[in-house]
């Protein structure tokens, strides 16, 4: 049996579209520890929060 003619949507066309999802949520993961460690200081700073503080 003669082999079946890839089909050109198959094959690796689209490798840079599917390559900068995972760095958009690697980024977008970074950018939201950033603001919560963010928010943290400026809480601790401003005596909203106290660190260590119940006892």
């Amino acid at each position: 049996m003669p082999d079946l003619p890839s089909h050109p949507d198959t094959e690796h066309g689209g490798g840079p579209a599917i390559a900068g999802r995972p760095r958009r949520r690697r980024l977008l993961a970074i950018a939201a520890a950033a603001a919560v460690v963010t928010l943290v200081v400026v809480l601790h700073l401003t005596g909203v929060i106290e660190m260590g503080g119940h006892g």
